[in-house]
């Protein structure tokens, strides 16, 4: 199973969202639902680099657990913070479409997608 945490802040803002493990719908390679929410993420740290330089602010591990996180920087500024959510919001959305999509085709055994306060 995919699983997903997205992170936001007491007033609502998204600060970051990370995903772990495989849907283990199809093998690897093959596997559309691990290849949607890899492709989300990927447009995700692509856009913050592209649109605001961003470095360092993402961590792949390409282990077992296929481990990956997203963070806004907390040096950010306003400016930086309000691009970032306009792309957070559009790669949430993307990650909601395929979790409706998943649990109406497939059941709810492949992809877990929960949302936390930090």
């Amino acid at each position: 199973m995919i699983t997903i945490v997205i992170w936001k802040s007491k007033q609502g803002d998204i600060l970051g969202f990370s995903t772990e493990g495989h849907a283990g719908y199809e093998e690897e390679g093959k596997d559309i639902i691990c290849a949607s929410i890899s492709t989300l993420f990927t447009t995700a740290v692509n856009a913050l680099e592209e649109q605001l330089g961003w470095k360092d602010f993402y961590m792949v591990t390409g282990n077992e657990s296929n481990f990956c996180e997203v963070w806004t920087p907390d040096e950010a500024t306003t400016k930086e913070r309000e691009t970032a959510q306009v792309i957070l919001k559009t790669i949430i959305r993307g990650i909601s479409d395929v979790e409706e999509s998943v649990r109406e085709n497939y059941g709810s055994k492949y992809l877990r997608v929960t949302t936390k306060v930090k």
